[in-house]
């Protein structure tokens, strides 16, 4: 008999906000977005999110530290306040993400322009 996973994602307080059968973070990530949930202050540090469909998701306050979102959809989504120190996004899509007072360190920031397509020059 095959065992169902059970993935919780908590917040930074350690409450669970979201509860799936999926096999993965990032697709249980997936699927709460997919179903419009509130994600506000999500604990994603450090998770494996590549190429993660998170179009329009609501991440706000999210603790994304450290965690590949190499080739993610985040067009549309709200990052305002997120942790994204040491989040690793090349080639991430950022279009129309909103990402008012997200932490940032600089390079982080020269990071995340190169990734919307934005270069600066020294």
């Amino acid at each position: 008999m095959k065992k169902e996973k059970n993935i919780q994602i908590k917040n930074i307080n350690g409450e669970v906000i979201y509860t799936s059968n999926k096999n993965t973070i990032k697709e249980a990530l997936e699927e709460a977005v997919k179903n419009n949930k509130n994600l506000k202050d999500a604990n994603l540090s450090d998770a494996y999110l590549s190429r993660a469909d998170l179009s329009d998701a609501y991440l706000s306050g999210a603790d994304l530290s450290g965690a590949d979102l190499s080739g993610a959809d985040l067009s549309g989504a709200n990052l305002s306040d997120a942790y994204l120190s040491r989040a690793y996004m090349s080639g991430a899509d950022l279009s129309g993400a909103y990402l008012s007072r997200a932490n940032l360190r600089e390079d982080e920031i020269n990071t995340l322009l190169k990734a919307i397509g934005i270069i600066i020059e020294k």
